[in-house]
């Protein structure tokens, strides 16, 4: 029996960790998860550890000041690693935690495999000395990474993109309306305003007031997508202290609810791809604290925040980031792509082809499992 850590902090991570364990159930060897995550982990069959609400943070500053929380929950996961005498150890993203934990991980004698990335290539390229110091193989998401790790040489697997084989529709968009009480010809609006609590309450009182403005323009429905990990109640307050009407839906109806949408005004992040593969026009938005922003801008290498106009290595996503993130500039932008059909359909257009540009013949967990499979059991 293999003891192996997994730390999957957010949503979109422990959705990817879950598939990883699946591929593992399903082979002949056993295998013992610990760590870091949600439910969804938990009812995998993970010992949890920490649970992923310890852990929602976001920015330098927000970082900074948990520091000494951190620290501790670090020391958890630690004696529980040393306790279990673990084989290994699977990070998924959260950089700045798990980078940290991935110094102490190798310092402990324990394999560090990391999946998804830090985006050095957006910002602080100087994370590359920590990976090939501390990070025993890197599974990379994005095919423009190959030759940042080709040319620092550092053991990395190409797994394309984790979202792809996990996005699909189950309902038609007609009969999704109609059980959402969505009228006939009503256009429809989604909010995303992110995964963490500091995004929600960074995010959603400015998005609401765009919705405030907007619908003194035009007449449509407004649906927040709640993350698993937000308690619905902080949300409902936030609704209850704009005065706007607007539903709330879970993470299950997720791309049901894209399919049944005409625009979305979403934080930057995953979900910018997803809306993008499936093909629903939307505006990009971010917010951090003022110094988090101020400390981290100096770091910037790129222009482009939105992933999809990475990718498409143009702005085809409107962005609104920190100071340009207004109620009034949400509002004319989202209200652009709510009238203008020619200007959704042009979205719609160059969205074509991200799919087929970050797939490969096998899903990301069987790539993964592959490689992970004879790295902890030594079947090369």
């Amino acid at each position: 029996m293999k003891n192996i850590l997994i730390v999957a902090a957010e949503n979109s991570a422990e959705n990817y960790g879950s598939k990883i364990i699946e591929q593992f159930e399903q082979s002949d060897h056993k295998v013992s998860f610990f760590g870091a995550g949600g439910d969804e982990l938990q009812k995998r069959g993970v010992e949890l550890i920490v649970h992923s609400k310890e852990l929602s943070i976001i920015g330098i500053v927000e970082v900074l000041s948990s520091i000494i929380r951190l620290k501790k929950i670090m020391g958890r996961i630690l004696d529980s690693c040393k306790r279990k005498k673990a084989d290994g150890a699977i990070l998924i993203d959260y950089p700045d935690f798990n980078l940290r934990l991935a110094k102490k991980l190798k310092k402990a004698g324990i394999p560090v495999y990391y999946y998804i990335s830090p985006t050095v290539w957006a910002w602080r390229y100087s994370r590359i000395k920590i990976i090939r110091k501390y990070i025993d193989h890197m599974f990379i998401i994005f095919p423009f990474e190959q030759e940042i790790y080709k040319r620092e040489k550092i053991p990395f697997t190409y797994t394309g993109h984790p979202l792809i084989p996990s996005i699909s529709i189950k309902k038609e968009r007609d009969i999704f309306r109609k059980e959402f009480k969505i009228r006939d010809g009503e256009k429809v609006l989604s909010l995303l305003p992110g995964s963490r609590l500091s995004e929600i309450e960074s995010l959603l009182p400015e998005m609401l007031s765009a919705i405030k403005i907007l619908r003194s323009q035009i007449k449509f429905k407004a649906i927040i997508l709640k993350a698993d990990n937000i308690n619905k109640e902080i949300i409902e307050q936030i609704i209850e202290s704009s005065g706007i009407e607007v539903d709330i839906i879970d993470q299950k109806n997720r791309y049901d609810l894209f399919n049944a949408s005409d625009a979305a005004l979403a934080s930057c992040g995953t979900s910018n791809l997803e809306l993008a593969i499936c093909g629903l026009p939307f505006v990009a938005v971010y917010k951090v604290n003022k110094l988090s922003y101020l400390l981290g801008k100096g770091f910037l290498k790129i222009s482009l925040y939105s992933i999809v106009n990475i990718l498409l290595k143009k702005k085809v996503v409107r962005e609104f980031i920190q100071n340009e993130f207004t109620a009034k500039n949400c509002a004319e932008a989202v209200s652009t792509l709510l009238d203008n059909q020619d200007i959704a359909d042009e979205q719609k257009m160059e969205f074509r082809g991200l799919k087929e540009m970050l797939s490969l013949k096998s899903s990301p967990s069987e790539v993964i499992f592959s490689k992970l499979f004879s790295l902890i059991f030594g079947n090369k």
